[in-house]
């Protein structure tokens, strides 16, 4: 895959989206009630990681050529925050933005393979 500085090879990027859906889906994890194990010790923690995935996706826009998909895969993770933070958290709406952001990571990548 090429981005701005050369380019990556196909087991990194494969590695990298791998960590970006495992990152995600540790956002949705820690907020479902039927889990039990928490990964993360506190709510500061919580929103502390998810403030830094926010930033390190954001991160990905310039450096891989500015990817469609990135539009909808940030402001659908930012809705996700957004909807965290607010006082009238909704379970659902929260779930279903995140999923949205692993369609979306999954799509930015499989163009790429067909290009």
């Amino acid at each position: 895959m090429q981005y701005i500085y050369g380019s990556f090879t196909d087991k990194q990027i494969t590695e990298a989206v791998k960590q970006m859906h495992n990152d995600i889906h540790k956002l949705l994890l820690y907020k479902d009630n039927k889990i039990e194990e928490k990964i993360f010790d506190s709510d500061e923690d919580y929103i502390k990681f998810f403030t830094n995935t926010l930033f390190r996706f954001g991160g990905l826009n310039e450096l891989l050529g500015e990817p469609t998909q990135m539009v909808s895969l940030m402001s659908t993770l930012q809705a996700a925050y957004d909807e965290v933070q607010s006082s009238t958290f909704r379970y659902k709406t929260f779930r279903r933005a995140i999923l949205d952001c692993h369609g979306y990571i999954k799509s930015m990548f499989e163009l790429d393979e067909e290009v």
